[in-house]
């Protein structure tokens, strides 16, 4: 069966070690079957069940922590990230176009009409990518990565994802690391195709976690990365 393991944020310890913890939630990053065997077997995660995964999902989803997935469409690792610790967010926040360098399927927008202007967004961004204007929230998309925070806390509903146009999608021909990368540098001058929307393969685990992610808002997917 599928096998589940979390670890300590490598990000937030070394942070919280320097006296600049976030004070967001440290366990938080979770690795599946042959990834969660490593992590238990080296000592640096413990087993989990299901049901622990998804409860630490939900709860990283509260703290405002952003779902970064392997680099991979069969991604074994699944981390939760805060932008005042990650190495990652930390580094992309400092670009003035962070959407440009995210390989992410999605991006926000904001309906006018249904927005509050109650500000929640603002805080839940990690990339500064929304502000209030006349009222009402406007996404930046060059600095949104389609982490779909906003969306989820939503009071109203005016935020929801939109798929980028095909030829802004991520490319879906690119091997994951390990062996695969001895194929990359082999086809390293192949034209890339786009990818196309496709889930990545249908493992049970992966179904189930996509399953409790993908909510709908308005009839599009608010879950970037499945």
């Amino acid at each position: 069966g599928a096998r589940f393991a979390v670890t300590p944020c490598i990000c937030r310890q070394e942070r919280q070690l320097a006296g600049e913890g976030c004070g967001k939630p440290l366990e938080t990053c979770l690795s599946l079957d042959g990834a969660a065997d490593g992590a238990i077997r080296q000592g640096r995660g413990r087993a989990i069940t299901l049901e622990e995964a998804l409860h630490i999902l939900q709860s990283a989803n509260c703290a405002g922590l952003v779902l970064q997935p392997g680099n991979s469409k069969d991604a074994q690792y699944f981390c939760c990230c805060c932008g005042d610790c990650c190495g990652v967010l930390r580094n992309v926040k400092r670009h003035p176009q962070p959407g440009r360098l995210i390989s992410s399927a999605f991006y926000a927008v904001s309906a006018a009409a249904l927005c509050s202007g109650c500000g929640e967004c603002l805080e839940r961004c990690q990339m500064d990518a929304i502000s209030l204007a006349e009222g009402w929230a406007a996404v930046d998309r060059e600095r949104c990565i389609g982490c779909g925070l906003c969306v989820t806390t939503c009071p109203s509903g005016a935020l929801r994802l939109e798929r980028k146009p095909a030829a802004e999608l991520p490319h879906d021909d690119v091997p994951a690391a390990g062996a695969g990368a001895r194929r990359a540098r082999s086809e390293r001058n192949r034209p890339h195709r786009p990818a196309v929307g496709h889930r990545p393969p249908a493992r049970k685990v992966r179904g189930r976690l996509g399953n409790w992610l993908k909510t709908k808002r308005n009839g599009v997917s608010t879950v970037p990365f499945l």
